[in-house]
């Protein structure tokens, strides 16, 4: 039913609720979050982080110029493609300025945290 899905070790397709797709140093993120009863000892999300292929190729402009693009790895299309079809959803590759938003607070918090953490662990030196 879905093949790359349980690949990846999900099999409690009922609970998915949502899932994100970004592009995060140099690796492209898919997060998938579960519907989970108030007390619940299971995660409410998973995230996976698949690298990029690359390839080289020839530039326009006949200077026999050479670039390097990525492409997302056919494992991420695929599993974007069945949670798609799971959810009843065409996923669309476009980010509206709400989902930029969310993103950037999202942001926000992990630095915050990651630089408390490390103030923690300066003053315990000290």
């Amino acid at each position: 039913m879905y093949p790359t899905l349980e690949s990846m070790g999900i099999n409690s397709f009922e609970n998915i609720e949502k899932y994100t797709l970004r592009y995060e140093g140099g690796f492209d993120v898919l997060k998938i979050y579960y519907r989970r009863e108030k007390g619940s000892l299971l995660p409410k999300s998973k995230k996976f982080k698949f690298g990029r292929a690359t390839r080289t190729v020839l530039a326009d402009g006949g200077q026999q110029q050479y670039r390097e693009i990525s492409e997302p790895s056919l494992v991420v299309l695929r599993a974007v493609d069945e949670l798609g079809r799971l959810l009843g959803q065409e996923f669309e590759d476009k980010q509206t300025k709400e989902d930029l938003l969310k993103e950037l607070d999202h942001l926000e918090r992990v630095v915050a945290n990651k630089i408390s953490e490390l103030k923690e662990k300066i003053e315990k030196l000290s």
